[in-house]
């Protein structure tokens, strides 16, 4: 018989099927703390926003936007609290998390964060949470940006050949195909344990597979920009060109102008994170909510000069228009699943959790078939 029809109907007498096993049970082993890790994390942090506002210090004022701290003030206060320190982000308040946070460094170079009142501007100092430390675990694996990231790279490579070969593992061929779908929850516990890898993996297959290229796309978004516009061109996901700018020495526009040319460049945003909001650098990046609060999919995105007030740029994120632009702009909003409502945070929670369930259950096959047999086990299905 042909290899075509022996893929079709008889997959499981293919020798290729035997290899690719051996390429997906050791990819799986190697790959299986990383997948749990990175899944219950990623789960948890679908709900960040809404944990780390369940943190603020207590004795924070109501947050009532009509009568929110100017960030001028904030920063005058940042100052007083924390001499000597600059600040490199500040993110205003939005009802997930009602007040000001600012992100920091001091002398030293530590890092630091500071939560602001959303009415006075008091600054007071923001210890590291434990959403803090999972939010460094799942992006860089606690070993900084410049290695984490790699790390990730790679680990999401593994994981999208896990995806392959597990689809290539997963057809039992056109008679049988429907059996990988569902659980028979009569069956001996390792029959379920099987039938349960088998059917979480299919169904979460097209995620975890753009999980996968998003998540390599994070270590390495250069060349696979690159790739994405030559085959697809893109038009608005490609950031607007940086004009030159002439050294400039001497005193700085003031914030409250800064803030104000960003407000006059996006009209209908809402004014969401300055980055530099000390000034320290020749630009200031604001953020410019144009949908819901902290909605990242839909921002104007603004470069000023620092020390004229003049827009550089102004990027208007998610506005898409060629296949090229959804594709990148799918990379961030498939990958988090924090822009569509709660329904979706939900299931995209479930999601991280079936990927770890897939991990478990595939050491749990490994130990059944082989393992158990190591120590003496009987033998089952």
């Amino acid at each position: 018989m042909t290899f075509l029809h022996n893929l079709v109907h008889r997959p499981r007498q293919l020798w290729l099927r035997r290899a690719i096993f051996q390429i997906h049970l050791w990819a799986g082993i190697a790959l299986s703390l990383y997948v749990v890790v990175i899944a219950l994390s990623g789960s948890i942090l679908v709900f960040e926003n809404e944990l780390t506002g369940t943190m603020l210090p207590r004795g924070l004022s109501a947050w009532d936007p009509s009568r929110t701290a100017s960030i001028p003030d904030v920063m005058r206060r940042f100052a007083q609290a924390c001499p000597g320190c600059t600040a490199s982000l500040l993110v205003t308040p939005y009802p997930a998390v009602p007040a000001f946070q600012v992100r920091a460094v001091d002398a030293q170079h530590r890092q630091l964060g500071f939560i602001a009142d959303p009415v006075s501007g008091a600054v007071l100092p923001q210890p590291r949470t434990w959403v803090d430390w999972t939010h460094d675990l799942h992006l860089y694996l606690l070993l900084g940006s410049e290695h984490g990231e790699q790390v990730n790279g790679v680990g999401a490579a593994i994981l999208l050949l896990l995806c392959v070969t597990g689809l290539f593992l997963w057809w039992p061929g056109i008679r049988n195909w429907s059996r990988g779908l569902g659980i028979s929850l009569r069956s001996h516990w390792r029959r379920i344990n099987f039938d349960a890898h088998h059917a979480i993996g299919i169904w979460t297959l097209a995620i975890v597979i753009w999980w996968s290229i998003s998540g390599v796309y994070f270590a390495w978004y250069g060349p696979l920009e690159r790739t994405i516009n030559a085959v697809f061109p893109m038009r608005a996901m490609l950031p607007p060109p940086m004009p030159s700018l002439a050294p400039r020495k001497g005193a700085h526009a003031s914030l409250a102008a800064i803030v104000a040319a960003a407000q006059h460049a996006s009209p209908h945003g809402r004014l969401f994170a300055v980055y530099n909001p000390s000034l320290t650098y020749p630009t200031v990046f604001v953020e410019m909510d144009l949908r819901d609060p902290a909605n990242f999919a839909h921002r104007d995105l603004i470069t000023i000069e620092t020390a004229s007030a003049r827009v550089l740029t102004v990027w208007h994120y998610g506005n898409n228009v060629t296949m090229g632009d959804w594709i990148l702009w799918s990379m961030f909003t498939l990958h988090f699943g924090t822009v569509w409502g709660l329904p979706i945070k939900i299931l995209w929670c479930l999601l991280g959790v079936s990927l770890a369930a897939l991990s478990i259950t595939g050491l749990m096959m490994y130990w059944n078939r082989y393992l158990r047999h190591q120590f003496g086990g009987r033998s089952g299905p």
